[in-house]
C-alpha cells in the first residue's frame, strides 16, 4: 500500500501522530515510532490524555477534545497531510476531531471494521482484541458511524488486567515482548475456541501491531490493525507510481492482445 520509490520517499510530506502522556518503550510497529512507519511522521503531544482517562467508554469532556483539536492544528501547521493517533479508544473523538481540523484525522483501527464486515459472508463476524474489554462500549461504534446491527458482528477479548500490556500502557512495568504476545495470542485463541464464525481479527491497540503476524500464525484468519489502517489512509492521501510498476515511460504504449494469460 505503501510501496514508495528511493526517491519518493525523501520529498513524501509526513503524516502527523497525537501522541498521548503514556510514556514507554516503542519499539518498530508501534504506531508511534518512525521505523513503523515508510513514509515521514512528525508528532504532537495532546495535554491532558493519561490512561485512566484516555481508555474510557464514557464520552471525553470538552477539554479533552479542546486539547487534541489544539494538537492537531500543530501538526496541519507542521504540514502533515493527515493525522493518526497513539490509541484506539479515540474512535469515541472521530467525528469530533473530523469536523474540527484542517487535514483528514483516522483515529483508531477500528474504523477497517464496516469494510472488514463487507468483505466477510454475512454470516461471518469480527473478533476485537482490545487494550480493556470493560471499557470498549456502544459509543465507539456509534462515533465511527457502525450500525447496531455491524457492531453485533463482533465479538470483544480484552488484554488481562495487571498483564504485560496493561502494566505497560499503564506505566508500571517494562516492555516484554513475549509475555505481550503470549497475551495477543491467547486472546486470539479464546476468540476462535468460542466463536465458531468468526471471520476476522482487529487489534484495537495501537501498541498490538508488532503482535498481528503471530496472532495469524496462531489462528489463521486475516488480521488487522493501526499499521494496515494508516498505510492504507496514506497511501490514498499521497498518491505516488508503486515501485514495482516500475518507469511509466516504459509502459506508455503496448500492443493489442486478443487474450490475457491466465
Amino acid at each position: 500500500m505503501t510501496d514508495y520509490s528511493a526517491a519518493d520517499k525523501a520529498s513524501l510530506p509526513p503524516i502527523g501522530f497525537i501522541a498521548v502522556e503514556c510514556h514507554f518503550y516503542r519499539p518498530p510497529g508501534d504506531a508511534f515510532s518512525e521505523f513503523t512507519w515508510n513514509f515521514p511522521i512528525v508528532r504532537e503531544l495532546a495535554e491532558g490524555s493519561q490512561e485512566d482517562i484516555l481508555v474510557s467508554k464514557a464520552a471525553y469532556d470538552d477539554v479533552f477534545i479542546d486539547n487534541f483539536v489544539a494538537a492537531g492544528k500543530k501538526l496541519a501547521e507542521k504540514g502533515a497531510v493527515g493525522i493518526i493517533t497513539s490509541c484506539g479508544f479515540l474512535a469515541m473523538a472521530q467525528p469530533l476531531l473530523a469536523a474540527r481540523l484542517p487535514i483528514p484525522i483516522a483515529t483508531s483501527s477500528l474504523l477497517q471494521i464496516p469494510t472488514i464486515l463487507a468483505w466477510l459472508p454475512p454470516a461471518k463476524k469480527i473478533g476485537i482484541i482490545t487494550y480493556n474489554a470493560d471499557q470498549l462500549g456502544p459509543l465507539h461504534f456509534e462515533r465511527l458511524g457502525i450500525s447496531k446491527e455491524s457492531a453485533a458482528r463482533c465479538y470483544v477479548r480484552g488484554a488481562p488486567a495487571g498483564g504485560y500490556l496493561r502494566e505497560l500502557v499503564g506505566m508500571r512495568g517494562e516492555y516484554n515482548f513475549e509475555g505481550i504476545e503470549a497475551e495477543m495470542v491467547d486472546a486470539a485463541k479464546y476468540l476462535v475456541a468460542e466463536h465458531t464464525d468468526l471471520g476476522a481479527i482487529v487489534l484495537e491497540c495501537t501498541q498490538m501491531a508488532p503482535f498481528a503476524v503471530s496472532v495469524q500464525k496462531a489462528v489463521d484468519l486475516p488480521v488487522y490493525d493501526v499499521y494496515t489502517m494508516a498505510s492504507a489512509f496514506y497511501s490514498g492521501l499521497v498518491r505516488r507510481r508503486p515501485a514495482n510498476w516500475g518507469n511509466l515511460d516504459d509502459y506508455r504504449t503496448g500492443p493489442m492482445v486478443k487474450r490475457n494469460v491466465m
